[in-house]
């Protein structure tokens, strides 16, 4: 249906209705039909729709509509619907038209017989009547005629007689009369209206609003099936279905999505399109002023309202109110509900839109009066303060203070965002300034507003206490940081350092060596003097404060992996630290300025192969920032165990972490921990093969970082992901140069074991792409190194390495020691990895047994993680062997859920993840969820293979 038929929509049985009331009327049966609706149903729009089926049957068409301010004219509808049809006529037709009976009604359309029209003498108006009557029948003689009359409630009472006159006596007569009609209209015709609609010959057709899924369909058509999704709900509360009021509000919804702008739900609820408006004040016109001020403080008050706040705002009597009530209610522009309720929110929107500046900010004023005086919740007050003017008031500066502090308690940022920003502006009294500042910048920092940075900045050097100041710059550092202004939050904290230390105070102090030591990650100099502060603390003698034992036991082992020892005593040196953790919680505060160390004990650990350990530490990491508010902390933890668990092979969890991690991490958190999002993020869609989206992901994150963030050794990571994504393309010497660009940087670092990993990998790259001669020399000595590390990860690879550059039994035995050193890991797939390698191997050893117990042990670790192209691989070689893989139960057709079917069924018959998001009114993105569980349960990769998969079996060809 097209965009502009809106008011057609759902209208078949009104539409059928008429349809059949044409076909009979052209047998000569006459018609009454009574469109009955209120304002906004489409009346209009359905009594068009009649004028043209009929007038395209060669009907005779006339029509009129009524208007309020021509009540008074005698006879001016009828003149209406007859004046220029007869002016069109030559004499002889109008002669013909007006003979006999109808002479009587030719006075009526002879202007210079105005006489015609005064008095009340019945016998006279019965004339005009019948006159009227007969010229009719004398219309229709030629070809049926249709008569339309809008809005019925404000025809004169002359033309209303005419039209109760008629429906008399359309029986027998090829005559159509048609009249629209509004419920809630009543005055001195609404006698003559119910007699007409209580016709036994009327065909009573009742307009009801649209449903859901009409304005789904409606807002389809014009917006876009995404914008459909995104506004059919709002759109269907705002207006409750009413097409004119759908119709306006979309129109402004248009404006939005040319501008590309998300309106959120409590932004279309305040729109208020400007016909809407007036229709809104050409109700409010016909009632008393006090039913005005009533509704115009119920829409202050908001879609809520509590009556009696509403009746106090209004400065109404008590004994007037039902009656004012019951006005609006008759008007349609409330409910007549207890408590009473607008009709609709776009209602309440346009009256607050018709208030005057002025009017709004005294009816706020008064209404933030009336609540406090009531008690009522400090959040309902201070809606009303947001849009009152300034005026130095303290007492509006406490509650728009404790209305952000019960926002903040209930994790709403935004909201204490505008409270806060409000106060300032307010402006605060010098003595409670500097901890207004701090509220609004910590609140601004997590919600990732740039202007946090300034109001901490000004907290700072406003706050005079040492201890204090210390605490409000470790959140300015924090905000730094993430902006990555890093030399700014050295020198801030190094200063800050300096106060703690004349005040004395070694909790604070160590807090502050720690944030130093974060906050100097990107610069070599300042990094290493924060780390020679960190062990002249250790040396002093003096108790160390748990923080810095925490970080001094992380540096210790960071330093060891840098030495070259082996993983277990790089771990020593941590075990302590696993205890204390493990057995009482972490004894670790919790800040977003020392994230730093956490980063840099999940690389260790995870370099070390203490995946679980890893696990559990960030798993600390996110639930205790959670609990403290630390959201710069809780993003670095869902980030850093995302890549934990992508390096363990969970890979469906380790999406929902860097996903959320993504999500929450805007352009100004440039922290390290954003690089391991993005690395997990790309290795889980590489394992699937979701390559375009890999890419995509690693050349955003290019183009948003600059080359300076690869000084750091944590973020290396990248490069493994850009080089297993390379490597799955088939871009063997793209996938080496990103992989020996992370080891070059982990050798100049000193970090040898975890870039001797790197070289391992690029060596499986390389013999996978026939370049086995290049690697045979150094194999040996790999393995011989990654053994003196012992990081079974490592030492597997290095084997595999050696295996693959091999042949026959050695080749066998290499691969074989490789599965044994995995067994027993939480590396799923590197596991299955292994599995597949050594499966293969055995095959062309020509031990084909084994080759298929320990390809299908591959092929099924690979599907558990979701790995569908290592899968894939596996399946490959069992082919080769003439094996078919059926799918199993668990895991096949039958373990998909109604929705995973659903789509996996569409996107086998060619349909794209667009055409399905629209045709089960879903997102894209919840289609691309529902294809990955599917492919993950049906063991397949790609699109190709669904159909196959979705008969039960699945054969390589």
């Amino acid at each position: 249906m097209r965009a502009q038929d809106v008011l057609l929509f759902e209208r078949d049985r009104e539409l059928s209705g008429m349809e059949a009331a044409v076909a009979s009327c052209a047998h000569g049966h006459g018609q009454l039909l009574m469109l009955e609706g209120a304002p906004g149903m489409g009346k209009s729009s359905l009594l068009g729709a009649l004028r043209e089926r009929a007038g395209g049957q060669g009907f005779h068409v006339f029509q009129a509509r009524s208007l309020e301010f021509e009540t008074e004219f005698p006879y001016g509808v009828v003149r209406q619907l007859f004046d220029n049809w007869l002016s069109t006529l030559g004499p002889d037709e109008r002669r013909r038209v007006l003979r006999g009976p109808a002479r009587l009604a030719a006075p009526l359309f002879d202007y210079s017989a105005e006489w015609a029209l005064d008095g009340d003498d019945g016998q006279a108006q019965y004339s005009y009547l019948y006159g009227l009557y007969w010229m009719c029948v004398h219309i229709a003689e030629t070809a049926p005629i249709v008569l339309l009359i809008d809005d019925i409630e404000f025809v004169d009472r002359a033309s209303l007689g005419f039209l109760h006159y008629l429906t008399a006596r359309l029986e027998d007569r090829p005559i159509i009369l048609a009249i629209s009609t509004d419920p809630a209209e009543s005055d001195h015709r609404g006698e003559v209206i119910r007699a007409i609609t209580a016709n036994p010959a009327a065909r009573l057709l009742r307009l009801d609003p649209l449903s859901g899924g009409g304005v789904h369909e409606y807002l389809a058509a014009t917006l876009g099936r995404a914008a459909a999704s995104r506004y059919a709900a709002d759109c269907y509360t705002a207006t409750g279905g009413i097409p004119f009021l759908l119709r306006e509000l979309v129109a402004e919804l248009s404006v939005a999505e040319r501008e590309e702008r998300r309106l959120t739900p409590a932004q279309v609820a305040e729109i208020a399109p400007p016909k809407v408006v007036h229709l809104v004040l050409r109700r409010l016109d016909r009632l008393r002023p006090a039913a005005t001020a009533l509704i115009e403080a119920m829409a202050v008050l908001g879609t809520e309202v509590d009556l009696k706040h509403a009746i106090e705002i209004a400065g109404l009597d008590q004994g007037e109110v039902p009656e004012v009530q019951g006005a609006l209610a008759d008007a349609g522009l409330l409910r007549p509900d207890v408590p009473p309720r607008f009709v609709h929110s776009i209602v309440r929107a346009a009256v607050y839109r018709n208030l005057s500046v002025s009017a709004r900010n005294v009816a706020h004023a008064r209404a933030a009066r009336v609540l406090a005086a009531t008690e009522a919740p400090v959040a309902d007050i201070a809606q009303h303060l947001l849009r009152v003017p300034a005026s130095g008031d303290p007492e509006t500066v406490a509650l728009l203070r404790d209305a952000a502090r019960e926002a903040i308690a209930e994790r709403d940022d935004r909201a204490a965002v505008a409270y806060l920003t409000r106060a300032l502006q307010e402006p605060p009294a010098a003595p409670t300034l500097s901890s207004l500042l701090v509220d609004l910048g910590k609140a601004e920092l997590r919600c990732e507003l740039p202007d946090g940075l300034d109001h901490l900045s000004q907290a700072v050097d406003l706050i005079q206490d040492p201890s204090l100041r210390g605490r409000v710059g470790l959140d300015l550092v924090a905000a730094l940081t993430a902006a990555g202004r890093d030399q700014e939050a050295v020198g801030l904290l190094e200063t800050l350092r300096a106060e703690v230390r004349h005040a004395q105070d070694p909790e604070e102090a160590a807090l502050l060596d720690v944030a130093l030591l974060s906050a100097a990650r990107g610069a070599a100099g300042p990094g290493r003097a924060g780390r020679a502060r960190l062990r002249r603390a250790e040396g002093s003698g003096e108790p160390t404060q748990p923080i810095l034992g925490h970080a001094l036991a992380v540096e210790r082992a960071w330093e060891a992996l840098r030495r070259g020892e082996s993983a277990g005593a790089v771990m020593a040196r941590v075990d302590d630290l696993l205890r204390e953790t493990f057995a009482e919680g972490p004894s670790l505060p919790i800040h977003d300025a020392t994230v730093y160390p956490w980063c840099l004990a999940t690389f260790v650990f995870v370099q070390c192969d203490r995946i679980d350990d890893a696990d559990r530490l960030v798993t600390f990491l996110v639930d205790g920032a959670a609990e403290r508010g630390a959201t710069l902390a809780a993003h670095a933890g869902h980030a850093l165990r995302a890549w934990v668990r992508a390096a363990s092979g969970r890979l469906t969890e380790a999406e929902a972490d860097a996903r959320r991690a993504l999500e929450q991490n805007g352009p100004n958190h440039a922290h390290d921990a954003t690089s391991y999002a993005v690395a997990a993020l790309a290795e889980v869609l590489t394992a699937r093969q979701e390559h375009t989206e890999a890419r995509a992901l690693l050349d955003q994150h290019d183009a948003d970082h600059d080359e300076s963030g690869w000084s750091t050794p944590l973020r290396v990571p990248l490069s493994l992901a850009r080089g297993r994504l390379h490597a799955a393309q088939g871009r063997a010497d793209a996938a080496v140069t990103a992989l020996e660009r992370g080891r070059e940087l982990l050798e100049e670092h000193g970090l040898h074991f975890p870039a001797l990993a790197y070289a391992c990998e690029a060596a499986l790259v390389r013999v996978r792409a026939g370049r086995a001669d290049e690697e045979r020399a150094l194999a040996d000595v790999r393995l011989i190194n990654a053994r003196s590390f012992g990081s079974p990860r490592l030492v597997a690879t290095a084997l595999r390495v050696c295996g693959l550059v091999s042949s026959g039994r050695l080749a066998v035995d290499f691969l074989r020691e490789a599965v044994d050193v995995l067994a027993g890991t939480e590396v799923a797939l590197d596991r299955a990895a292994a599995s597949v390698d050594l499966g293969a191997a055995l095959r062309v050893d020509g031990r084909l047994d084994q080759a298929r117990a320990e390809l299908t042990r591959g092929m099924e670790r690979a599907q558990a993680c979701g790995a569908w192209g290592l899968a894939k691989t596996a399946r490959a070689e069992l082919a080769a062997m003439g094996v078919r893989v059926r799918i199993t139960k668990a895991t096949g057709v039958d373990g998909l859920t109604a929705q995973e079917r659903k789509v996996a069924e569409l996107a086998a018959k060619g349909k794209s993840n667009r055409d399905i998001a629209h045709s089960l009114f879903v997102t894209i993105k919840t289609v691309e969820w529902h294809l990955n569980r599917a492919y993950r349960k049906l063991g397949i990769a790609s699109r190709g293979e669904l159909a196959g998969a979705l008969s039960g079996e699945y054969a390589i060809r």
